[in-house]
């Protein structure tokens, strides 16, 4: 079976629900993401590097140094998240790259593809952090 949502992508939801969770009182660390999220911790910081990249997190240096959301919860979006992990996820490679089959403006597979591709990117669109948190009733 192949994953749409793979392992690392889960991982940096967890640690982004955490840091949710801290309101933004203080930068966490991510050896505590790690510890809380139960995330390998080396696997934890190479997460959080493409996450700042993302702008979906912040990190800050120091001895009172970690990380914080880059946004609201209500504002990422499981497709930025998989995007920033990930990248680009599509059900076929039809769906997203304009020169990727020959026969693409004839197939009528490639029509039915391109719909549910379009229904896969709109529900990770709409799906955000904070609608997580409040399905997984996280407890501060």
């Amino acid at each position: 079976m192949t994953e749409i949502i793979k392992k690392d992508t889960d991982y940096a939801m967890r640690m982004l629900a955490f840091l949710a969770l801290n309101d933004g009182k203080s930068p966490v660390a991510a050896k505590k993401l790690a510890k809380d999220g139960e995330v390998p911790e080396d696997f934890a910081y190479k997460i959080l590097r493409k996450l700042t990249r993302a702008g979906l997190a912040v990190g800050t240096m120091g001895s009172h140094g970690g990380f914080k959301l880059g946004k609201a919860p209500k504002d990422i979006a499981l497709l930025e998240v998989v995007s920033a992990v990930q990248g680009d996820i599509s059900v076929r490679k039809c769906c997203l790259a304009k020169d990727a089959c020959p026969r693409q403006g004839i197939c009528d597979i490639s029509k039915v593809l391109g719909g549910l591709q379009n229904n896969l990117t709109g529900s990770l669109k709409r799906i955000t952090l904070a609608d997580i948190l409040k399905e997984a009733q996280y407890k501060k």
